[in-house]
C-alpha cells in the first residue's frame, strides 16, 4: 500500500468561530494512523474564515471515509470540501 495526502477546507458555521482552538484539538480528532501534515488558517469572503488542513495516511480502504466523517462531526464546522486527493 502507498501513501495518500489529502487536503480539506472547513468552513465554520460563523464569524466567531475559534481557528486555534481547532488547530490545536486536530491530531486527536482525526482517525488513528491520519497524521496532520499542516493546518492554515486563510480568509474566505466577508470576515469569513477557513481552515485548510492538509492530512497523510496510508492508502487503507475506508480511511479516507472515516477521516471526512471526523471532520464533518467538528462542532462549529459547517461544511468540509475535498480539495485534493492524491497519492504520495
Amino acid at each position: 500500500m502507498g501513501t495518500v495526502a489529502a487536503t480539506y477546507s472547513l468552513m465554520p458555521e460563523d464569524t466567531e468561530f475559534d481557528f486555534q482552538a481547532l488547530v490545536a484539538q486536530l491530531p486527536s480528532l482525526v482517525p488513528a494512523n491520519v497524521k496532520v501534515a499542516k493546518a492554515e488558517i486563510k480568509p474566505l469572503a466577508f470576515g469569513l474564515k477557513k481552515l485548510e488542513a492538509a492530512f497523510v495516511m496510508e492508502d487503507a480502504p475506508g480511511l479516507i471515509d472515516k477521516l471526512e466523517e471526523a471532520l464533518r462531526a467538528v462542532p462549529g464546522i459547517q461544511n468540509v470540501e475535498t480539495e485534493q486527493v492524491s497519492l504520495l
